[in-house]
């Protein structure tokens, strides 16, 4: 998460990081979770995607990204101090710009 006063203007705030996951859209993404510590919720609303990182698991969730953009999510579980407001900011990319 990046601190509020590293905020540009336009970046919503709770919800920007510090390294955006960056994909390529008209592509099938398998992503694979799993966790070390506690459990977590991988969530992007806008893109339809919700999947348990479990300790000592792992789960697997595929999807496509239709279209390119910005999507932003957040762990959605309660799992330990600020846990829940950890942000997670999927960018979807043209594939030639992905290859660079």
């Amino acid at each position: 998460m990046l601190p509020t006063e590293d905020l540009k203007l336009g970046n919503p705030r709770l919800l920007e990081v510090d390294n955006r996951l960056i994909l390529p859209h008209r592509n099938l993404i398998r992503i694979l979770v799993t966790s070390t510590d506690v459990l977590h919720s991988w969530s992007v609303p806008s893109l339809a995607v919700k999947m348990d990182a479990v300790p000592g698991r792992l789960n697997q969730i595929s999807f496509l990204l239709s279209r390119t953009g910005v999507f932003y999510g957040q762990c959605s579980e309660i799992c330990g101090a600020n846990h829940s407001f950890m942000p997670i900011v999927v960018e979807a990319v043209p594939f030639k710009i992905f290859e660079k």
